[in-house]
């Protein structure tokens, strides 16, 4: 039967490896691949160690990777993978932006903390995996997603570029291929993405045109001149600079951001981007150069 660690007993059984084949063990999941020389990176571990470590964790988890001659690295296996850690897939989502960190696995904060309004098994970390593996090996996935702006959930072809957060939600940009808009270019949430396969056939491999260089609105930074909403009070106004970093009196303030992010950072930052007064809504800022960004909203 095959064990899946919480990474405290992990410890207690392999003591000083036990974060080294955590590492091993996310590296393979996320990425779908593990080098000697990632471990050399993230350790400092010479090769003859991290050749051991490698033979350690495949005694472990015999179905779990195999050798790749032609492409000189351990690959996963896809139908046999089973994890030797258990993670959700925030904490993997966060790690793989930020790095590795075990105390993340630990769960022990240095002080108390709360966290507001986390939803239940948002996230299916199976299914993020094949996306950051796809992401990382640049290939395809196939999905259904459930989309807001349109009541066509049938299976697309996507092309996953990079990880986003908003700070609520992980999201990921992506080519689709199944688009027939002009710009295929999107971004999606995590969570609605479902019914995933992976598509590692070499015919399926992105395509130049498909990858983040070519993506005009990801590659443009454009300066975005908030203004505190008019309709705010002065008590509001001068609650909201604080919130933002604003000088006392301050009433403007200019960001720069990447073209494919903006309405994100729109609707995040409660950003009135309409061209008339929205009565019965609340808003922190007034979009100042609406008729310069109409392309990225």
């Amino acid at each position: 039967m095959a064990i899946t660690y919480e990474y405290a007993k992990l410890v207690e059984e392999f003591g000083s490896s036990a974060e080294r084949l955590a590492f091993v063990d996310f590296k393979l999941r996320f990425t779908g691949i593990i080098q000697r020389t990632d471990l050399a990176e993230a350790f400092n571990l010479a090769e003859a160690s991290s050749s051991r470590l490698l033979s350690q964790y495949h005694e472990l988890k015999k179905d779990n990777m195999v050798y790749d001659r032609s492409r000189k690295m351990n690959v996963i296996c896809n139908e046999s993978y089973t994890p030797i850690i258990a993670m959700d897939a925030e904490t993997a989502l966060g790690m793989l932006s930020h790095g590795f960190n075990k105390n993340r696995l630990l769960d022990k904060p240095v002080l108390k903390y709360a966290r507001i309004g986390k939803v239940p098994e948002q996230l299916e970390v199976e299914q993020v995996s094949k996306i950051t593996r796809a992401m990382f090996n640049q290939h395809a996935i196939s999905c259904e997603y459930i989309s807001a702006n349109s009541d066509n959930h049938e299976a697309r072809e996507l092309v996953p570029l990079t990880l986003i957060s908003d700070g609520k939600n992980w999201l990921f940009r992506a080519y689709d291929r199944s688009s027939t808009k002009r710009y295929n270019f999107k971004n999606f949430n995590f969570s609605r993405a479902c019914n995933i396969k992976a598509l590692n056939d070499k015919n399926q491999a992105a395509q130049s045109y498909e990858l983040l260089n070519h993506d005009a609105k990801w590659n443009s930074m454009q300066a975005v001149l908030l203004e505190l909403h008019p309709e705010l009070s002065d008590g509001l106004k001068a609650a909201i600079r604080r919130d933002y970093g604003m000088q006392d009196n301050q009433n403007e303030i200019v960001l720069t951001e990447r073209g494919a992010l903006i309405w994100l950072l729109c609707n995040q930052w409660l950003v009135d981007k309409s061209e008339g007064i929205n009565e019965g809504r609340y808003y922190n800022f007034l979009l100042k150069n609406r008729s310069m960004l109409k392309d990225y909203l």
